[in-house]
């Protein structure tokens, strides 16, 4: 299993929930990919699981919070 997020920029000025920076805000789109189990496609793993968050937030902090199956290697 991998992490990988993408940060998404919104406009603070609309949402203003969403501070990421000074002035820029932003969510933040963790994907969890399965690469055991499933084929790789053309474009890669499809992601089976979506986290999202604040886009301060760091993908480890998710990895913590997540189970995972016995014999998985979390790094940090």
């Amino acid at each position: 299993m991998g992490i990988d997020s993408s940060i998404i920029d919104l406009y603070l000025v609309i949402f203003d929930w969403a501070h990421f920076r000074r002035t820029k805000g932003a969510i933040k789109l963790h994907l969890i990919l399965d690469h055991v189990g499933t084929t790789r496609s053309r474009d890669g793993y499809p992601p089976s699981f979506p986290v999202i968050t604040e886009g301060k937030v760091a993908d480890v902090k998710i990895a913590k919070q997540l189970k995972f199956d016995p014999g998985t290697i979390r790094t940090n």
